[in-house]
């Protein structure tokens, strides 16, 4: 049976008007407060959520992403109110060159070597198990060649049980690109910023 999903609302916080507020649509029971420090994507998973004995997952809207600073919510079965504050975000964390999995554009090295200019590294978003494939079974998301825009997806970090994507786009990155590295093997343990892709624009 297919998921159920809600979008969580944000707004701005008055009081630090550069981050994020996620905060909940419904009334209902949160389990699994984000980690903090987390780097969350578009249509990333916040929370879980239960309403009248009905589970569904709690993702991010489209466009939205950054990385958890505060969690406002015990990591725990809590109820939460309408418009409730579950997590504070910073999306400015990719323009300070923090990277993330949305990507962060390279340059040569000390060396001089340039054989990476110009290329957009994905960095791992957190410590977990790195998955190219949605099932043993299944094609990898993208190969050495997959032609991307933004939105794709690239990947899943698995944190205790918690698969987050990883998709291609960010501040300031075109809008289409193309897989010339991967970097990580299938089902292996990577660590936050490790770079997983390199990505060539074309558009």
């Amino acid at each position: 049976m297919a998921e159920k999903t809600l979008i969580a609302k944000v707004r701005n916080d008055e009081k630090d008007p550069e981050t994020l507020l996620v905060t909940s649509p419904v009334v209902g029971m949160a389990d699994g407060a984000p980690k903090d420090g987390l780097f969350l994507n578009p249509f990333d998973q916040v929370i879980s959520m239960k309403i009248l004995n009905e589970r569904y997952l709690l993702r991010l809207p489209r466009d939205v992403h950054g990385r958890v600073t505060e969690v406002f919510i015990p990591n725990s079965y809590t109820p939460v109110a309408y418009g409730e504050s579950i997590a504070r975000l910073d999306p400015r964390v990719l323009e300070a060159g923090a990277g993330g999995a949305s990507g962060k554009a390279t340059g040569a090295d000390a060396s001089g070597d340039t054989e990476d200019a110009g290329l957009i590294s994905i960095d791992a978003p957190s410590d977990g198990i790195f998955y190219r494939r949605p099932s043993p079974d299944a094609p990898p998301y993208v190969d050495v060649g997959s032609a991307v825009t933004t939105g794709s997806m690239l990947g899943l970090v698995e944190i205790m049980k918690c698969f987050h994507q990883i998709t291609y786009g960010g501040l300031d990155l075109p809008e289409r690109g193309e897989i010339v590295k991967i970097f990580a093997e299938d089902a292996s343990e990577v660590s936050f910023g490790q770079t997983l892709f390199q990505i060539k624009p074309t558009g």
